[in-house]
C-alpha cells in the first residue's frame, strides 16, 4: 500500500512539473512589435527619448508639420529640466488652495481642491494647477518652401526600431528621396546649466542626432518656444 501511495505521489509531482522553458528571445519579442507608419497621421507620431529628454516626430522624422498633429499626438520636445511658471502678481499662497476636511481621524486634514465658487480660493487653485508646467523646448523640422503641403510628402515608410532607439523615415518630396534617422542620446539631457554660454542658443541638437541621407540639400529650421495658457500650443 505504501509503495502504491509513493508511486502515485511521484506521478502527480511529475505531472505538475512543467518542462524547462526556453529562454525568451527578447530581441525578437521587441522588434516584431516595431511600429510602422505609412501616412501623415496625427495619431501616429513617434518618439525617441532617454527618460530625461524626449523628442516626438512626424512622418518626416522631424517636426516639419506640427499643425497636422496638434489635435492628435502633438510634436513635442521636452525634458526634465524644462519648466516654466507664469507670473504671480496676486501673490497667491499654496495654503489658499487648501481646504480642511474631517475624516474622523482625530484631527482635520488639508487637501488641495478646485473650488467652483468665484473668489480668491478658486483663483489660487487655478494658478497652482498650471504652475509650474513643463515647457515645450522648440520645434526642429525641415525648412520648406511656403507652397509645400503635407500631402506633397509621398511614399512614406517610417519605423521605430525600439531595440536600438532609432526612427528611420523614408519618403519622397518633389521627386527627391529622403532617408532620415532620428536618435536620442542615451544619457544627455542637455541641461542648460551644463552648457557654455555660447551654446545656450539651442541645446536640443546635443540630445537629438539627425542623419539625413538625401539627393540634394535642405536646411533644418528651429522654432523657439514660448508659453501661453492653452494646451498643445505650437512654437
Amino acid at each position: 500500500m505504501k509503495h502504491t501511495i509513493y508511486a502515485l505521489t511521484m506521478f502527480a509531482l511529475a505531472a505538475c512539473t512543467s518542462p524547462q522553458e526556453e529562454a525568451i528571445d527578447r530581441h525578437a519579442l521587441v522588434t516584431r512589435n516595431n511600429p510602422e507608419v505609412t501616412a501623415m497621421d496625427s495619431l501616429s507620431s513617434l518618439s525617441v527619448g532617454n527618460g530625461e529628454f524626449a523628442y516626438t516626430v512626424d512622418a518626416t522624422g522631424l517636426q516639419t508639420f506640427p499643425e497636422v498633429y496638434k489635435n492628435g499626438v502633438p510634436l513635442g520636445t521636452q525634458s526634465q529640466w524644462g519648466w516654466h511658471s507664469f507670473g504671480n502678481p496676486e501673490n497667491y499662497k499654496p495654503e489658499e488652495a487648501l481646504v480642511e476636511y474631517d475624516f474622523s481621524h482625530g484631527h482635520k486634514e488639508l487637501y488641495a481642491t478646485q473650488p467652483k465658487e468665484p473668489g480668491r480660493a478658486k483663483e489660487a487653485s487655478d494658478w497652482y494647477r498650471v504652475n509650474p508646467h513643463r515647457l515645450h523646448l522648440g520645434i526642429i523640422g525641415l525648412e520648406l518652401e511656403n507652397e509645400v503641403r503635407p500631402s506633397d510628402v509621398q511614399n512614406i515608410k517610417q519605423s521605430l526600431d525600439m531595440w536600438n532607439g532609432i526612427i528611420n523615415s523614408r519618403f519622397t518630396l518633389k521627386e527627391t528621396p529622403y532617408h532620415i534617422q532620428t536618435v536620442c542620446h542615451p544619457e544627455h539631457a542637455c541641461r542648460p546649466d551644463n552648457l557654455p554660454a555660447s551654446s545656450f542658443t539651442s541645446p536640443i541638437p546635443r540630445a537629438v542626432t539627425v542623419t539625413m541621407l538625401v539627393i540634394g540639400r535642405r536646411m533644418i529650421s528651429i522654432a523657439r518656444p514660448w508659453s501661453v495658457k492653452m494646451h498643445n500650443r505650437p512654437c
